[in-house]
């Protein structure tokens, strides 16, 4: 489980080393940010109660 630094370090240096292993620079920072998006876009999206199965735009109640 994920736990916070008292350093405010979020990410540990071993934690950063492996994931770079897999993806260059630009790839981490795209990844990052496809999280960072669904974390945000995802709730933010069931604020508005959208009825599933209807067409967009008309998928949302009055």
């Amino acid at each position: 489980m994920f736990t916070a630094d008292p350093s405010g370090e979020r990410v540990s240096d071993e934690l950063y080393a492996k994931a770079s292993a897999h993806y260059d620079d630009k790839a981490l920072w795209t990844l990052v940010m496809v999280i960072a998006h669904i974390g945000f876009f995802a709730p933010a999206a069931l604020i508005a109660k959208p009825i599933p199965g209807m067409p967009p735009g008309r998928n949302y109640t009055d």
